[in-house]
């Protein structure tokens, strides 16, 4: 079902309910952009060995959040998001939304994209793989994270995600003090969100604080986690999410924010 776009303001954040790559061709600008997309776990980029099945659940953790429903498929249940697109519509899917959001940047912004590398098989996938040739990939931080309990024969228990940094070439941190920080950066999961994929409120507010002033968007608003960290640090916001149940909970939850 395709849901018509909705626009709602909550002081200085501007948020849509539809499809992003459709809002983001009517927006001008922004001057940093930290988001983390769907990982499109219910689907593979090859065919594995051994007995791997797309959407296998074994150590997962937080069971609830890979029920199935009618759009979801295999993988994390978003609800109006299917988890297990044809490999190639996703990566195509992506690849477009990141060129979009690359396109609106201003001339020092850049985008933190938070993906996940992962064993397939007996092979490693890496979200590079998602990056258009347009874009300029200025570093690689790593979100160390408790991870669940995933016996693999063929590698070491994943602990870890990637935080791609996109940046113009003009992009500068705000201090020498915040360069100091470090490219891993510790952090445990919100385990008390709703939301079946949620990020910490730290891992924005450190993207935010780090960098200077102007307009934050997240083109995959989930629960509003981005825009919580925006509100904190005194920077406006705009936010895209497509399920409505998710939008109307970030919605309440920057409304009790504000």
């Amino acid at each position: 079902m395709a849901w018509p776009t909705k626009q709602v303001k909550i002081g200085d954040a501007v948020l849509y309910r539809g499809d992003c790559c459709e809002v983001l061709k009517t927006i001008d600008s922004v001057d940093l952009v930290v988001t983390s997309p769907p990982y499109n776990l219910g689907a593979m980029p090859w065919k594995p060995l051994g007995n791997w099945k797309p959407g296998n659940i074994a150590g997962a953790g937080g069971g609830a959040k890979w029920k199935l429903g009618p759009n979801s498929g295999n993988g994390v249940a978003y609800g109006h998001h299917s988890d297990a697109m044809p490999w190639a519509e996703y990566v195509k899917w992506q690849r477009e939304v990141i060129l979009l959001l690359w396109q609106r940047l201003s001339e020092t912004g850049a985008i933190f994209l938070n993906h996940k590398a992962r064993v397939v098989g007996s092979k490693l996938w890496m979200p590079t793989e998602l990056l258009p040739e347009e874009v300029e990939l200025r570093q690689i931080i790593t979100w160390a994270r408790p991870g669940g309990l995933n016996y693999n024969p063929v590698a070491f228990m994943p602990t870890s995600e990637w935080i791609m940094l996109i940046a113009k070439s003009a992009f500068r941190l705000k201090s020498r003090g915040v360069s100091g920080l470090g490219d891993v950066w510790v952090m445990k999961p919100d385990r008390s969100n709703k939301h079946p994929a949620p990020f910490p409120v730290e891992l924005p507010m450190k993207a935010i604080e780090a960098t200077n002033d102007g307009v934050v968007c997240d083109p995959f608003m989930g629960s509003g986690t981005t825009a919580i960290a925006a509100i904190r640090s005194g920077r406006r916001f705009v936010g895209i999410e497509v399920d409505p149940r998710h939008f109307d909970m970030a919605c309440d939850r920057i409304k009790a924010e504000q």
